[in-house]
């Protein structure tokens, strides 16, 4: 690092006042700055290269007083917190900048914190655990250790504590450490701190203590750390008080361990103290009864779901749902860990195969569960990991026949709120979805497989409230009739994907963990998102992958493959050819072998348009429809009016990027199938006839789309008419009577 380049730099900032100077045998570059009518003098110790921002300590840090964000370190220095590490990057092609930008960020929050003491008082409260921890590092002798607890505690208030000793000084984090469960523990956090063997601390007395408004200021040394604590006692409410008259006051022992809350602007903070005595004593109430204690700070891990879950990332609202996973292979077991680390409650686990060595490299079990069913053996690792998941699987006796169509009973379809299937099965997947269909209320599914040699992974949500199903997803899309592939698929069907390794008990879909696990996450986030009810409606969604190892195979691709382009997007589940779901009728339109039928909710909510008052301004749109049969279009949507339209009584200039976004996003998210087939308008008249400008915009439309027929719908106040230009002529369709549907 170029000091003396980056010194000439600091020299021609007049608002910076910088030199080289030596500190305790080290070379330092020295900042000085004025914070109200204080001088402020900051040292940065020179080093070879920088690779974050430079930090700084305050020189003579004492007379300052106790300062937010700056902590003591060897002699009367204090390291200045001003710089966020993390996400940052540093020029360091030019480190004069980072340098110069580092040292307003330090005199900008030091000027702060000297000049305005209610600044600097918030600055502390808001900091208070953070830099708690950081400083009994520097109040303990290097020769001493600093205890570490993980305290099992849910409730802010008195709670008397159960205290554990280490388990093995030698072993890891959790076995190193104390351990404190209040009296009501859960066998999970006794499993998960692995309590069995841990013996309880002798003499020793555990308690949780909310504290009232205590004072953010704290002396140095354990002296002034003893006088705040006493200090902050006296703070506590008279409830409080009162309970610890029959915990706290009334015992006698040689170590007090107290966990202290009590809030601050970031919200609760939680810190360890343990006073300590040679012989056996009731608790000091006051400063002056307590010269014979010694006070020692703990390091505090507070363990609960309020705490533990949104901090890792997970939700606590899922802590209560309850989800069946049927299938616990490759796909299935990472499905089962990332619904666990999003924070579902309750999860059952469903599979009869027994974990192999063929499983080892794609599958997130250890080598000791070989042997072993795999759901159970899933539940028993989750249990160990995840303390407040409730993970079981099904005993035996359920494995009768399939796994997935034993679950065709109401009794265990009711107990959950999402079943997701992972056992790459279509058959029973669509014998499954034939029975949920005849239920009334049938649950919601995610059914998930993904498909040979990395070309990719799909995952189906089956909303049942909602229109869309999986037999959405096996309308084949040449013929329109329900086939037996998926038309989600990258592969043509009817292909031999299977590789046999030594005869027919040893046959397996080549894939990799990686291809297992991508899709695994991309089930999870739709069923995390369903939970939380983000999602509502009936949703598919696949990632692709590369070509080229199926290619090598010989394997020919969906045509889906070639046009696919919308990886990881919840597209709409629904196919409007759907022999199950898509059951609505429609207002059908006839000339000779020209059909137009406009759905019964399309054709409604035209209607609401009719300009049936006199200040009733024209309303118009687009058709999104699709081609049902060889000479029938069905009229699926409609665009309605924008606010960047320009809209009058008996004109309309609708704007045509608006409305053509939305034909563009259906046909991306039906994948083609729908489409532009038309516009319709309001008439002010009852029975309404095309004016002279409808004549032309209908004929430049139909010649700007030659590869399709276009229908024009106008709305009157009492009469819907459709028009299409047929051989070059324009001509009004007949509207088929309903007794003749």
């Amino acid at each position: 690092m170029d000091y003396d380049n980056l010194l000439t730099f600091l020299l021609d900032k007049p608002d910076i006042e910088a030199s080289s100077q030596h500190y305790n045998n080290s070379d330092v570059i020295a900042v000085t700055f004025l914070a109200g009518e204080q001088e402020v003098t900051l040292f940065h110790f020179l080093e070879e290269e920088f690779s974050a921002l430079p930090t700084f300590h305050l020189f003579q840090a004492s007379k300052f007083g106790q300062l937010a964000h700056v902590l003591p370190v060897e002699g009367d220095l204090g390291w200045i917190c001003v710089n966020q590490q993390d996400s940052v990057s540093v020029n360091f092609e030019c480190p004069e900048l980072a340098f110069y930008e580092s040292i307003r960020r330090h005199i900008k929050l030091l000027t702060q914190l000297i000049c305005d003491s209610e600044f600097n008082k918030m600055e502390l409260l808001r900091e208070f655990q953070s830099s708690w921890n950081q400083q009994i590092s520097f109040l303990l002798d290097k020769k001493e250790t600093i205890s570490k607890l993980f305290c099992a505690l849910s409730s802010h208030k008195v709670t008397e504590l159960t205290l554990l000793k280490p388990k093995n000084m030698q072993g890891f984090i959790l076995q190193q450490s104390h351990v404190s469960l209040s009296s009501d523990k859960e066998e999970s956090l006794e499993l998960f701190f692995d309590c069995n063997g841990r013996k309880e601390l002798k003499d020793s007395f555990a308690v949780s203590i909310p504290l009232g408004s205590i004072s953010p200021f704290m002396k140095n040394g354990f002296d002034g750390m003893k006088e705040w604590l006493f200090e902050s006692l006296q703070t506590v409410s008279p409830d409080v008080k009162k309970r610890l008259q029959s915990t706290l006051y009334h015992w006698r022992r040689k170590e007090f361990w107290l966990i202290l809350s009590f809030m601050t602007p970031s919200g609760v903070a939680w810190i360890g103290i343990c006073l300590i005595s040679k012989t056996k004593k009731h608790f000091p109430r006051t400063l002056e009864k307590s010269t014979q204690w010694k006070v020692k700070p703990f390091s505090l891990e507070l363990f609960n779901q309020e705490l533990i879950l949104p901090r890792s990332g997970a939700n606590l609202t899922l802590i209560s749902k309850k989800v069946v996973l049927v299938g616990c292979g490759s796909v299935g077991c990472e499905v089962a860990h990332k619904l666990a680390s999003a924070g579902i409650g309750n999860l059952t686990l469903i599979d009869p195969d027994t974990y192999t060595t063929s499983n080892l490299y794609r599958h997130r079990l250890e080598h000791h569960y070989l042997g072993l069913n795999k759901a159970h053996a899933i539940a028993d690792q989750l249990y160990l990991q995840f303390p407040w998941l409730k993970c079981s699987s099904l005993p035996p006796t359920f494995y009768k026949n399939s796994t997935l169509l034993n679950l065709r009973t109401p009794e265990l379809l009711n107990n959950y709120d999402l079943i997701i299937i992972a056992i790459g099965s279509p058959t029973h997947e669509r014998l499954f979805h034939n029975y949920l269909s005849q239920l009334s209320s049938p649950p919601s599914v995610i059914y998930t497989w993904l498909e040979g040699y990395g070309i990719g992974g799909h995952a189906v949500l089956d909303v049942g409230t909602s229109s869309g199903c999986l037999r959405c997803a096996y309308v084949d899309p040449e013929t329109g009739k329900r086939g037996l592939a998926s038309n989600l698929n990258f592969f043509k069907p009817d292909q031999n994907i299977v590789k046999n390794y030594a005869g027919c008990g040893e046959m397996y879909i080549p894939y990799g963990a990686i291809h297992s696990t991508q899709t695994a996450v991309m089930a999870s986030d739709l069923a995390v998102r369903y939970l939380e009810g983000k999602i509502t409606e009936s949703k598919k969604v696949s990632w692709k992958g590369e070509e080229h190892d199926a290619l090598e195979q010989g394997i020919e691709l969906s045509p889906r493959f070639e046009i696919f382009n919308s990886s990881l997007k919840k597209l709409p589940l629904h196919h409007p050819l759907c022999d199950c779901c898509n059951r609505e009728k429609g207002i059908t339109f006839y000339h000779n072998n020209t059909t137009l039928i406009i759905s019964n909710s399309v054709y409604e909510r035209i209607l609401t348009f009719k300009q049936t008052q006199d200040e009733d301004l024209e309303s118009a749109g687009l058709l999104i429809g699709y081609q049902k049969s060889s000479d029938t279009i069905w009229v699926d949507r409609i665009t309605e009016p924008k606010r960047t339209d320009i809209r009058k009584r008996c004109s309309f200039k609708l704007d045509a990027k608006a409305h053509q976004k939305e034909v563009d996003n259906a046909f991306e998210q039906s994948e083609q199938l729908l489409g532009y087939i038309g516009t319709w308008h309001t008439h002010p008249e009852p029975i309404p006839t095309p004016s002279s400008i409808d004549n032309i915009d209908w004929k430049t439309h139909t010649k700007d789309n030659p590869d399709r027929q276009l229908f024009f719908i106008i709305a009157g106040t009492t009469q819907l008419v459709v028009y299409s230009l047929i051989s070059g002529k324009l001509v009004q369709l007949a509207q088929l009577k309903q007794e003749e549907t």
